[in-house]
Formats: C-alpha cells, sequence, structure tokens
C-alpha cells in the first residue's frame, strides 16, 4: 500500500504498528486487518467518488454499498488456484498412473473435476451475506478513518440519516408535485439531504405512515400526485409496488409507478450489489401470483438473490431522481453510469 502521508510503497513488514518506516507517520487503516482491503487513501477516492468531489451528500450505507462493490470488483477470477489445481491434480495423478500404468486419459477426469470444484468454491467466496453490520462498517472503517483527518465531505452517518428520515417532510403539503415510496431510511435521509423537496417538491416517505406524515399523504391522495415505488430487488421489494394501494389507502387508478429495482434490471446491469437469503416460500408464491415479473426474474429470486438499494451508487440515484423531477416516469434502466 501507498502511505497516505509521504506517498512512499510500503510493503506489509514495512508498516507495522499502522505506522510508515519511511516517514514515521500513523496512518488509520490497514488493508491486511479488514474484510474491505481497505486503506486512507483507497477509502479518501471513495468518499470522492461517492460525493462527486462535495457536490453530492451521501450517507454511509452508501459507502458500505461502494466497499462491498469494490471488494467484489477485486476479488478477480482465480486463475492462479485454477493453474495450481491443474499441476496437483496432473502431478498426483501422472504419478498414479506411472505405478498402476493406468491410461493417461483418466488423468484428464480429475483436472475437470479440480477446475470445477475450484470455480465453485471461488463463486461462493464472491458472494456476497446478506446483512453485513453498517454499525460494524462505521466502528472499524469510517470513525477511524475521521479521526485521523476529519469529516469528509457530504457524509451522512447512519445516526443522523435516521433522524432525517423520521422528520415530517420539509415543504408545506401544498407544496408537495409528487411522492416517493421507499422501505430504505438512508434513501429518504438521502433525498431530504439533497433538497430535493425544496427544488422538485419531491416528498420521500415510508410504506407505514406515521400521523406525522398524513398531512402530505392526504394532499398525494386528493390531488392525485404522482407516487413513484423505489425498492430493493428482493420479494418483498417486488411485492410492494402491488401492496402501496392499500398501505397507502390509495384507489385503484391512482397513479403509481414502478422505479426499481427490478431483477431483470440487476441481470442486465455490471458490478451490481447482489446478496443472497434464504427465499420465503409463502412470499414466493405471492411473487409469481401477483406481479409481472418474467420467468427468468422469478428463477432469480427463486435462488435467493437481494439487490439493495444501498448498492446504487449515489450519483446514479441522484441522477434518477432529478430526471424524476423534472420528466416524470423514469426507471432503473434510464439511469446514467456514476463515476
Amino acid at each position: 500500500m501507498k502511505c497516505p502521508h509521504c506517498y512512499a510503497e510500503l510493503r506489509y513488514r514495512e508498516r507495522s504498528n499502522r505506522t510508515c518506516s519511511k516517514c514515521k507517520q500513523q496512518f488509520a487503516l490497514e488493508p491486511k486487518a479488514n474484510e474491505y482491503k481497505l486503506h486512507d487513501l483507497s477509502l479518501r477516492d471513495l468518499f470522492k467518488r461517492l460525493s462527486n468531489n462535495g457536490a453530492i451528500r451521501f450517507t454511509s450505507e452508501q459507502a458500505l454499498g461502494a466497499a462491498l462493490r469494490r471488494q467484489k470488483s477485486t476479488t478477480g477470477f482465480p486463475c492462479g488456484l485454477y493453474i495450481l489445481a491443474t499441476i496437483i491434480a496432473a502431478f498426483l495423478f501422472g504419478m498414479v498412473n506411472i505405478v498402476l500404468e493406468i491410461s493417461a486419459f483418466f488423468i484428464v477426469i480429475p483436472v475437470i473435476l479440480a477446475w470445477i470444484i475450484i470455480g465453485y468454491l471461488s463463486t461462493r467466496m464472491q458472494q456476497s451475506k446478506r446483512s453485513p453490520s453498517l454499525t460494524t462498517f462505521e466502528d472499524k472503517i469510517i470513525k477511524p478513518w475521521m479521526l485521523k483527518y476529519g469529516r469528509p465531505e457530504g457524509l451522512i452517518l447512519n445516526e443522523e440519516a435516521i433522524k432525517l428520515s423520521l422528520m415530517p417532510p420539509p415543504i408545506h403539503p401544498s407544496a408537495t408535485k409528487m411522492a416517493i415510496l421507499t422501505p430504505s431510511a438512508a434513501v429518504r435521509a438521502f433525498i431530504v439531504a439533497n433538497e430535493l423537496p425544496q427544488r422538485f417538491g419531491m416528498i420521500a416517505l415510508p410504506p407505514q405512515i406515521n400521523a406525522n406524515h398524513e398531512p402530505w399523504l392526504r394532499a398525494v391522495r386528493e390531488r392525485r400526485l404522482p407516487v413513484y415505488v423505489l425498492h430493493e430487488a428482493s420479494l418483498n421489494g417486488c411485492l410492494l409496488v402491488r401492496d402501496v394501494y392499500q398501505l397507502w389507502q390509495l384507489p385503484v387508478d391512482h397513479p403509481v409507478i414502478d422505479l426499481g429495482i427490478n431483477p431483470r434490471d440487476v441481470l442486465v446491469t455490471k458490478n451490481q450489489l447482489v446478496m443472497r437469503v434464504k427465499p420465503d416460500p409463502e412470499l414466493l408464491q405471492k411473487v409469481t401470483a401477483f406481479t409481472r415479473l418474467q420467468s427468468g426474474e422469478i428463477d432469480w429470486l427463486k435462488q435467493g438473490n437481494v439487490a439493495p438499494l444501498y448498492g446504487i451508487p449515489p450519483a446514479r440515484l441522484l441522477a434518477m431522481l432529478l430526471a424524476g423531477g423534472r420528466a416524470g416516469k423514469v426507471g432503473f434502466m434510464s439511469w446514467p453510469k456514476a463515476a
């Protein structure tokens, strides 16, 4: 890794106790000591990309998503393992061939089996956990970095995001022009922190409405304002577009737009963060019966795949919301690529 102070390239033995052997200054993160392989400079660059050099406010949950995407992209294809497995398998069965005089053809079979096993294990190793701990990520990665270098521009910590998400919308109900329904507290905080309510009359509300939100929801119902449903690609998420009518007590002809994420979006999007869970058979039956998902999407959900909202880069999410605020119906597939 590179020293964040003198920029010297340091081998592991040259940075013991998180101290540069060249300039003697200490750094915050040892990449070998955290599962995300982050060091001070890589986390700094990650913060800059997320904030678009200070132009966008972002949550620590989005930072976690970016770290998981980075971890996935740097894992790479295990070429070395394949080569090693081939050499070992060929050597062992070559020895067996010499001793037992077995046909050389049979050496190919264990080599192929070794490839299959290595490929399977590498796929399993790259599969992300369902619920990486945001608290641990803040305590072990973000806060030590902040203690050393200060607060990165635009960052919203989880405790702050929760408070923002629970506040009533920062505009009068009469100024509301559209509503975003999303279960994600971090996304609701993201919308408020980037001042989309004031700029576009866009309010962000949870599926379950409390008394504080009722005046804004009443405005949505009475004025037939469009409701955009923003959800993760999961069994629960895909059902939310159907359930919004009951949850918000909307008439059946109320304008509701599904922004995604849907499985078909993930299947054609590169580097999308995907988690794994054990699929609920009852929910799977409901999705099959009450949604318009294609068979390939249902199969994707049957495997327990989930694409969380915090895996979306902030620039891409903001671009989609801005386009929706200006032009109406915009979905996941129209989102521009993030930097």
